[in-house]
């Protein structure tokens, strides 16, 4: 999956670059340049960032005959990271951060990669993502464990691995006036108020396995789970494009709040390994993506608050068994720009 990922985004990468070149010639051509009076470009400078990253991540399976699901998470809910970006290119990696408490202990290990390659244009966007988690742990051993206390150690599986690829692009209608990388990588600043329509095409794979089967024994017998149903591993797909609005409001000339809000029409394909073989199901389904950032943002220096919700969870059917993956996030900056690529004037 890693080597298909890395030959896909570079073939995409070079698409899209050859894309944002031909639209830039064609930018010139019709005079289509960013207005000046609503956006100020510093592409010309490196754009480096801090962020701290919180992530709501894991994975939920309820059988329809269970009053309560079971909730899987890998013991990591913060990390730290670097980011930079100069002109259309950014790239960022996040750690696990060295001063979150993770009480290995009662919740075990996780390991994780989280990797992010970005590429803005004036009006086409686009971000490539790629997640490896492995090591969870049940997040609500109450509702699954007839035999469990406050105290105990939660349920640990160890062998649990979630790998994620994704790739979105954005094409911004109204980008003379309205910009999403002032809001959310602040290589430009929004000068005035302004908004825009946005098309989202967007697809997500998603691998996960075990060594045996998720759902606890103990759950299976409670809850009389079809072996169809005791899922061990499966491949989850998701492509779709999303039509919404994004708006930023700017205040005291260099505060700033963005919302956008995507919904679309998407089709889920997805295999998977129970017990006793292979199923492969697929449906249409609509999901959404929405963003939200507060910031501040000047010439030098900036920072800023911003989380993105979704895709929503949607319950993945396996017979009378739903599977759900959701992932929220919530990103804090603080950053500036360096002018480390300007040229050294010739003396006399």
């Amino acid at each position: 999956m890693v080597k298909t990922f890395i030959i896909l985004s570079v073939i995409y990468f070079a698409s899209l670059n050859c894309s944002l070149a031909d639209g830039n010639e064609k930018a010139k051509k019709k005079n289509n340049k960013i207005n000046p009076e609503y956006i100020v470009n510093y592409k010309n400078l490196l754009t480096s960032r801090f962020y701290l990253l919180s992530e709501s991540i894991g994975f939920q399976i309820k059988p329809k005959s269970a009053e309560k699901g079971i909730l899987f998470k890998p013991n990591i809910h913060t990390k730290v990271g670097l980011a930079g970006f100069y002109k259309w290119f950014g790239v960022g990696l996040a750690i696990r951060s060295p001063f979150y408490e993770r009480n290995e202990d009662i919740k075990g290990k996780s390991k994780i990669i989280d990797l992010r390659i970005n590429a803005y244009g004036k009006a086409l966007a686009a971000e490539i993502t790629f997640q490896d988690y492995k090591g969870f742990y049940i997040d609500n051993p109450d509702e699954v464990y007839d035999t469990w206390s406050i105290g105990d150690t939660y349920p640990k599986r160890p062998d649990i691995r979630i790998s994620s690829a994704s790739a979105i692009i954005y094409y911004i209608f109204n980008y003379k006036k309205h910009s999403i990388r002032a809001a959310y990588i602040q290589n430009e600043r929004q000068l005035k108020s302004s908004g825009s329509l946005m098309l989202m095409p967007a697809i997500l794979f998603l691998k996960l396995s075990a060594d045996s089967c998720i759902i606890p024994l103990s759950y299976i017998d409670k809850y009389n789970v079809d072996p169809k149903e005791q899922i061990r591993s499966g491949n989850f797909q998701l492509f779709g494009v999303s039509l919404g609005y994004s708006y930023t409001l700017v205040m005291l000339k260099n505060f700033y709040i963005n919302a956008s809000y995507l919904p679309g029409c998407f089709l889920q394909k997805y295999k998977y390994e129970n017990n006793i073989g292979n199923e492969k199901r697929e449906k249409l389904t609509i999901l959404w993506l929405g963003r939200l950032a507060f910031g501040y943002n000047s010439d030098k220096f900036y920072a800023g608050l911003g989380g993105v919700f979704g895709f929503n969870s949607t319950p993945i059917p396996i017979l009378q068994t739903n599977f759900h993956y959701n992932m929220n996030q919530m990103r804090l900056w603080i950053g500036t720009r360096f002018d480390v690529f300007k040229k050294k004037k010739k003396k006399p």
